[in-house]
């Protein structure tokens, strides 16, 4: 083999390695972007079910019912309308329950509030 044959090869050589780190690159990036919109989906999905915890009854049936409407046959199948809707139903009476391990009033107690 030539010097300049050499010479070629080591350069096919070190562009392949470039080119497989640029892929190993173009992977982590693409996973990165996976993550993130699976995190992006997941807070988002997080925020509309507990708004719709706020809504009354009736429009919160009325939301979720479009919104399942949208989804894929399978993804129907797998999260029932109906159990939807019990979900929210059960947070929305959890949210309008108060905590029992709140503190108890301390109206009554005897302090002046003027500081020990």
């Amino acid at each position: 083999m030539t010097p300049v044959e050499k010479q070629i090869a080591a350069l096919e050589e070190k562009i392949a390695r470039e080119r497989a780190k640029l892929a190993d690159a173009k992977a982590r990036a693409a996973a990165q972007h996976r993550k993130r919109d699976t995190r992006r989906k997941i807070l988002f999905g997080y925020a509309f079910l507990d708004w719709l915890t706020t809504l009354p009854p009736n429009e919160r049936k009325r939301i979720a019912g479009l919104v399942h409407g949208r989804l894929k046959p399978r993804e129907r199948e797998a999260f029932p309308l109906r159990e939807v809707l019990q979900d929210l139903a059960e947070a929305a009476a959890a949210r309008a329950t108060p905590p029992e391990d709140r503190a108890p009033d301390t109206g009554s107690l005897p302090f002046n509030g003027k500081g020990a």
